[in-house]
Parts: C-alpha cells; structure tokens; sequence
C-alpha cells in the first residue's frame, strides 16, 4: 500500500484570502467556517485511508477473493470513501478563495460549482508523488475554473446566449441542494466529521447526543451527505 508524505498543515489557521467570500449562500459560508484546518497527522491517516480505499476497490474490481477478504476490502473502501467525504470538506475554502480571481468573468457561484468539481477530483486521483494534497488540489481547483471560464468567454464571443439550459438547471439545483442544509444536517456532519474539534464521532454518540437513535442519525447522515455531494460533485444531467 502507498503511504502518503507529511504535508505541512496547520489546524484552525484563518488566513484572509481563505475567508468565505460574501456571494456564498450562508448555509455554505458558515459550514466553511466552522470546519478547521487539519494537522500534519490527521491529514496523513485521511490520505492513508483514502488511498487503502483506492487500492481496495481496485482489487474488488479486478481479483477473485475469499469472502472474508471481501468483507475487509469493502470495509477499507468505506473507510476511503468516508476519508475522502473528510478530505474534500475540510479543503472547502480553498475554492472560494481561488474563485474570487476569476470574479466578474463568470457568476460567483458558477465558479465554485467548477472549483467543487476540480476539488473532488483532486481527492479522486490524488497520489504522494504529486506533493501535497493543498498544492495538488489548488491546481486541480484552479485548473477547473480556468477551464470553465474559457468556454463561457468563446460561447460568448461566438454569440452563443452562455450555458445551455441542462447547466443552467443543474447550477440552480445546487444552489438549492446548499440552501436547503438545515443545522440538524449540518450538526451530525459537524460531530460526524470532528468539524468543530477534531474529534469524530460514532452514529450512536451523534444519536444519543441529539437525542435520536443510531439508525436516525445514519439517515440525517446520508441526507447531509447526498446534499453536499450535489454541491461538491454534480451528478451530470441525464440524456
């Protein structure tokens, strides 16, 4: 298994070019704010965890295996895929903050739909040889929205109206998906993901702390999480 190098990181640090910028929806904007930096340590076992994931599904995908190899490699791929959930809320404020280059070429919040994408990928394919995941993923960030911001600037100097009706339909469903995180969603992704302190917690210790059972809080959970993944990951619109 590839073992990640140890990137230089800070927990908690709020620099000025990182804060939310005002054009975000409130509900995106506080959950960026509340969601602190993470050490040289934690960022280390999040890209262990997401990379074991990795190698994980890839050996579920191409090598028969005993069942009680399976039950371990899929447990590896969950722990990969809640990591990565981690990884790309936790580097949240890094979109905004490249986005605010580009303000006025496109809608603000057109360019962190596209910086959300470039995030996600970033997590997706990110390697230790590539250095570390902040630099990797500022590019990748970056990369997404200059992309973006070019095709926008030819459609209009062909004359084209600017993105279809599919986008504009899809960047608005987003908009609501942010929108529409309310703060019992936003607290189990807090307490789920150790937002506020560091500290992760159980789906029971969730449960017994807002005063709901496991499998309650599992669902709040998934909810949260299906809305994020709309804002960080748009699902592509069906032909």
């Amino acid at each position: 298994m590839r073992t990640a190098r140890s990137p230089r990181s800070s927990r908690a640090r709020r620099s000025k070019d990182t804060v939310p910028h005002p054009a975000l929806p409130p509900s995106y904007a506080a959950m960026i704010e509340r969601t602190p930096s993470l050490d040289a340590a934690e960022l280390d076992g999040l890209l262990e965890r997401v990379l074991a994931g990795a190698d994980a599904a890839r050996t579920l995908e191409s090598t028969a295996v005993s069942p009680s190899l399976r039950t371990q490699l899929e447990a590896r791929v969950k722990e990969g895929q809640y990591a990565k959930e981690r990884l790309v809320l936790t580097h949240l404020r890094l979109v905004p903050a490249v986005a605010s280059a580009y303000a006025g070429r496109m809608p603000f919040m057109d360019l962190v739909q596209e910086g959300n994408v470039g995030l996600v990928r970033a997590a997706d394919s990110y390697d230790p040889a590539h250095g570390t995941f902040a630099a990797y993923a500022h590019r990748w960030v970056r990369r997404s929205i200059v992309r973006a911001v070019a095709a926008a600037e030819q459609a209009s100097a062909a004359g084209q109206d600017g993105p279809t009706p599919e986008q504009t339909m899809m960047r608005r469903s987003i908009r609501q998906a942010v929108a529409k995180l309310d703060a019992v969603e936003a607290r189990v992704l807090e307490l789920r993901f150790g937002l506020a302190d560091g500290t992760t917690r159980t789906l029971d210790e969730i449960g017994r702390r807002l005063g709901v059972t496991k499998e309650h809080a599992a669902q709040i959970l998934e909810t949260a999480l299906a809305r994020l993944r709309d804002v960080v990951s748009p699902a592509p619109i069906a032909a």
